[in-house]
């Protein structure tokens, strides 16, 4: 006996027929997590460089990254209370931004060689209010 084809909501192994701008939405995000900007692996992006500390007024890190990649780095830590992450100075080649407590460097396309930016960070680290300068190196490899 056959079912009516508009009762599939209730025939097992078959889901009811969604809406079109949801599945055009889940086409997106399918299309965006297959073609999309990649996140850099351990091996394409690593930093170097101390912990950030508030009472430290300069920091200087080194961020080796390839190609057309992203990094993403944390700058909280510890006893760490950060009131604000900004970007000081922007990156000339690629682009930083602010990322929750730490920041994001997107490393343009084809491009090989040196950019760099600064985040300065203000909070309260072991309950001392203060603030660093976190000057960023990049090499793109």
């Amino acid at each position: 006996m056959a079912l009516p084809a508009k009762n599939n909501a209730r025939r097992p192994g078959v889901l009811p027929r969604r809406p079109a701008a949801l599945r055009w939405a889940t086409l997106a995000i399918v299309f965006f997590a297959v073609f999309g900007p990649r996140p850099a692996s351990a091996a394409e992006c690593a930093i170097t460089g101390p912990q950030v500390k508030l009472d430290i007024e300069l920091v200087d890190w080194t961020l080796v990254i390839a190609s057309g990649r992203n990094c993403t780095r944390g700058l909280r830590s510890g006893a760490m209370l950060v009131d604000s992450v900004t970007i000081g100075d922007p990156a000339k080649r690629g682009i930083a931004a602010v990322q929750g407590y730490g920041f994001t460097y997107r490393a343009p396309a084809d491009f090989k060689g040196d950019d760099a930016f600064s985040v300065v960070i203000a909070g309260t680290d072991r309950g001392i209010r203060g603030a660093s300068t976190l000057r960023v190196r990049v090499l793109v490899r």
